[in-house]
């Protein structure tokens, strides 16, 4: 789809919407989440309002409930941990190394733990193999992932977001697949699916494999959680255009890995397969701890610095009652930023700056950081 068919699809469903002849789940949604499938190699596909509740929905579905125990990476997003605590859910927070992997996850010696959440951060997807033989050891934690900063990469050629019972990823305005705010559900296992349109997709057809969920179909138990219609009009071309944005990304990301991995008091996460990278949210990912390295490097590339909240520091983000406890009054004085760990260090090279320009480009301006 070109923008002058965008525009007039636009167009044409906003005057549907007006006239209330183009809401709920028109059919084009549901073909786009056949596109979603067939392009993950997923056997279902289910859209949503936002990312957010997307993971909210997939926990529930998966069996999270009160007093389950969530391995969670200290890079999760904050809304997916406050996704859990909601459901009543208690987190331990694992470590993350200088290559933005889950730290050590192979010598983890049977953790008393039901899920393992994975996050597959700024388009470098977490080693599987590591994560699977974890698995294959504690065979009763189910497996989901985190893909919202990751969409279209892959780990030895499989899409990331299909090794466990399921996956979910944002589609917010700047994410690589984006409905400008909205979210997506994969999973192989029908009863989650299943599941999943009961708990937030109420009123939306379908011939139930389970008929006893049939009884919930026009409640919504965790609510009315479906995409905007418009909002799926640009995930479509965005999924279009997924495969060539992810191969120009990667070889932006190439070059500036090369000359990044040589400069003095700089810490890049190693990068094997450059092939295998794909939705590169935030920007390019490094560590520095030397304010005149980093002084030097602004002066010449845009900048970010990792700022999201410190949230494993505390029991309220740790424990579910508690957390409850303090939504009920939200009365919370303590600092969310005291990093005690390599996050006070993790900087990007901003992703729109790296959008903007040209790889000659980009070449000249590292070439002149030492």
């Amino acid at each position: 789809m070109n923008i002058k068919n965008l525009f007039l699809r636009i167009i044409n469903t906003s005057l549907g919407i007006i006239k209330n002849q183009d809401t709920k789940y028109p059919e084009y949604i549901k073909k786009f989440e056949t596109r979603v499938s067939n392009y993950f190699n997923s056997k279902f596909c289910l859209t949503f309002s936002s990312g957010t509740l997307a993971a909210r929905t997939l926990l529930v579905a998966c069996g999270v409930k009160k007093n389950s125990k969530i391995l969670m990476s200290k890079l999760s997003f904050p809304s997916v941990v406050t996704s859990a605590l909601q459901i009543g859910a208690n987190i331990e927070f694992l470590d993350f190394d200088n290559n933005l992997q889950i730290k050590n996850i192979s010598k983890l010696k049977k953790p008393n733990a039901d899920y393992l959440l994975i996050t597959h951060v700024y388009g470098l997807p977490q080693n599987m193999d590591n994560i699977l033989n974890f698995l294959e050891n504690n065979k009763n934690i189910k497996l989901m992932e985190d893909c919202s900063h990751a969409q279209g990469a892959k780990f030895k050629n499989k899409y990331v977001g299909t090794f466990g019972v399921g996956s979910f990823m944002s589609m917010q305005g700047s994410k690589a697949l984006s409905a400008g705010e909205g979210g997506l559900m994969l999973t192989n296992d029908e009863n989650i699916f299943e599941k999943s349109i009961i708990l937030s997709h109420i009123n939306r057809k379908h011939n139930f494999s389970n008929k006893s969920l049939e009884n919930f179909s026009k409640v919504g138990l965790l609510g009315k959680g479906r995409a905007h219609p418009l909002g799926i009009i640009s995930a479509n071309l965005s999924l279009n255009n997924l495969d060539k944005n992810n191969k120009d990304m990667r070889k932006k990301f190439e070059i500036i890995f090369n000359y990044m991995k040589n400069i003095e008091n700089i810490v890049v996460p190693v990068i094997l397969n450059f092939n295998e990278l794909g939705g590169f949210h935030y920007g390019f990912p490094f560590f520095c701890e030397d304010e005149n390295k980093l002084s030097e490097i602004k002066s010449k590339l845009k900048i970010i610095k990792y700022d999201w909240p410190c949230l494993d520091e505390y029991d309220e983000f740790l424990i579910g009652e508690k957390f409850n406890n303090l939504i009920s009054d939200i009365n919370f004085t303590k600092p969310l930023n005291n990093y005690r760990d390599e996050r006070s260090n993790l900087y990007f090279i901003e992703l729109y700056w790296i959008k903007k320009n040209s790889i000659k480009k980009i070449s000249e301006l590292l070439k002149n950081v030492n």
